[in-house]
């Protein structure tokens, strides 16, 4: 069950967007519109950046930093806070546990370091690491008799070997 001061992957987004600037919500909902940026990794509607500014400003993760006129209605644009910066930097550099997650948040995660020009190196290292220990966690096959998690832990045993050679490769290309 999600606790109210958990965030989902669109409400990291949202905050790293106002992190790197302070943004209004119409310029982050293009940046993650299916051929924004970061929308062709993990699409984001613009009711969903909305909704998600609302959580992220109630969690006192980002603050209204100017009120724009002209041209328009007013539009509040929004900055992350110090807090807000804090749990984003530990966000960015945890690698993801789930075999599941890894598409949207390890991606996303990357690609949000490339854009501030950080380093990614730590995070894939982290993620080869916790990649192997999942593995290592899988085991062998189970034996005959249950279908289900054999083709479950198969697909498990295909995916972690394709996600540790893609995060082996971003290594390499790192230098």
């Amino acid at each position: 069950m999600r606790r109210k001061t958990d965030l989902l992957v669109h409400e990291w987004l949202v905050l790293a967007l106002v992190a790197e600037e302070p943004r209004h919500g119409y310029a982050v909902a293009e940046l993650l519109a299916p051929d924004g940026d970061l929308g062709r990794i993990w699409r984001v509607g613009e009711p969903l950046c909305y909704r998600a500014i609302a959580t992220l400003d109630r969690l006192d993760l980002v603050a209204v930093d100017a009120v724009l006129t002209g041209g328009g209605p007013p539009r509040k644009r929004y900055a992350a806070t110090a807090a807000g910066r804090e749990r984003l930097d530990a966000w960015l550099a945890t690698p993801e546990r789930r075999l599941r997650e890894l598409r949207p948040g390890l991606l996303l995660k990357l690609r949000l370091l490339e854009r501030a020009g950080a380093d990614r190196r730590p995070l894939l290292e982290a993620q080869r690491a916790l990649l192997t220990d999942l593995l290592d966690d899988l085991g062998a096959p189970p034996g005959e008799g249950d279908d289900t998690a054999a083709l479950l832990d198969g697909w498990r045993r295909a995916v972690g070997r394709g996600a540790l050679a893609f995060v082996q490769e971003r290594l390499d290309a790192e230098g």
